[in-house]
């Protein structure tokens, strides 16, 4: 059953972030010390969260912690899609 603890771990920092009412995209904006998009602001805290939990997962599961390098890289490279949407957002044609 190889995943099993990084899934539980993976699901289980997603449902006590939920629970807790743990809201980075409202840090972002208090970082930025302004108000920030909020469609933007939960986007980026959600794949901030995901990076995060993905990390924890792997670090716990003996089967993945030897690629929490990848699996982390992975989740933050992606993170560069967002500037990228957005500039398609701001300059598409209409």
């Amino acid at each position: 059953m190889d995943g099993l603890v990084y899934g539980l771990v993976d699901g289980g920092v997603l449902i006590i972030g939920a629970y807790t009412g743990l809201e980075i995209d409202v840090w972002i904006s208090k970082l930025l010390k302004k108000k920030a998009n909020p469609v933007l602001a939960g986007i980026i805290g959600a794949a901030l969260g995901n990076t995060i939990s993905d990390f924890m997962g792997a670090m716990a599961d003996p089967v993945l912690r030897d690629q929490v390098v990848g699996i982390t890289l992975g989740c933050g490279t992606a993170m560069l899609l967002i500037p990228l949407f957005e500039w398609y957002k701001k300059f598409k044609i209409k």
